[in-house]
């Protein structure tokens, strides 16, 4: 495994980690759920994302599960929803977090998405006791522009936010434009979700490329002179940036197996150029959505 700072902190953590959307969903795969989590853990995919919206605390159940008998080798991610983002509101759904997660600390918390019912101050504010409290060990966002993350560092004072989480994939360049640079300038670490692209029925979005298609023989291409496959390549390239880490989600031993050969390689300038010409970067930046 190849690892990074957070934040500053000095807290080592993997480049690649496990993401967890849509675990917990089905009672069948649980199990199998499980086994791919131990599975990643056991190759030094430590860091471990959840959620308390996913399968409404579901997969935090299975991470639980999952973990028990290995919670101090974990790096620990999870999620407040925005509508729990009253100052009470995210104390009791980190409570509630670390019960189905069989904890008493949680690693890294998030704020899920910007707010549309509750200051950003409140949450802050929530947060801080979080953390004087021994609950959480390092504040963080997701889906926060670069306003947003400077609205949220005047609330913390002497705390930071180490972290911010955002979409980032071939088809979903908007943060190169501007949250990417501010997250690097200010020293927080960026955190890629689904770095294979967004289910349609999500942000109107687009998936990984499809087999066959022109946007999919390029990254197959490419992977064919590193005997690599046009995931890893994908994989690899969002790891290009230093200090990034991602997320993807794998539900099964051979996805996560593939997932940690986008490692230990650099694709060089000419395939990043040609990465750039068939998947350019837009003209605009991130978008502000609040939930």
């Amino acid at each position: 495994m190849i690892y990074t700072d957070l934040g500053g902190t000095g807290v080592q953590i993997p480049r690649i980690g496990q993401g967890t959307w849509t675990y917990g969903e089905q009672k069948n795969e649980a199990k199998e759920e499980v086994k791919a989590l131990r599975y990643g853990i056991e190759h030094g995919m430590t860091l471990i994302d959840t959620a308390e919206e996913y399968a409404n605390g579901g997969a935090e159940r299975i991470v639980g599960e999952a973990i028990h008998d290995c919670r101090k080798e974990i790096f620990l991610t999870t999620k407040v929803s925005a509508k729990n983002c009253s100052y009470e509101g995210v104390i009791s759904a980190a409570e509630r977090s670390l019960e189905r997660l069989g904890t008493t600390y949680i690693d890294l918390y998030l704020q899920h998405w910007p707010s549309q019912q509750h200051e950003l101050e409140e949450t802050m504010r929530a947060m801080i006791y979080l953390v004087e409290n021994g609950m959480v060990n390092y504040i963080g966002v997701s889906n926060f522009t670069p306003e947003l993350l400077e609205e949220a560092h005047r609330a913390l004072g002497n705390h930071v936010i180490v972290c911010n989480q955002v979409g980032y994939h071939l088809y979903d360049r908007r943060i190169e434009n501007n949250v990417l640079p501010f997250c690097k300038k200010q020293g927080v670490t960026l955190m890629a979700y689904s770095p294979f692209g967004y289910a349609p029925q999500f942000f109107g979005g687009q998936g990984f490329p499809e087999q066959g298609s022109a946007d999919r023989a390029v990254l197959e291409d490419i992977g064919s002179k590193y005997g690599k496959t046009a995931y890893q390549v994908a994989l690899n390239w969002i790891l290009r940036h230093e200090g990034i880490v991602t997320i993807p989600k794998a539900k099964n031993i051979i996805h996560i197996e593939s997932n940690l050969e986008a490692l230990g390689w650099d694709l060089p300038a000419e395939d990043l150029a040609e990465i750039d010409r068939n998947f350019p970067k837009p003209l605009d930046g991130m978008p502000l959505q609040t939930y």
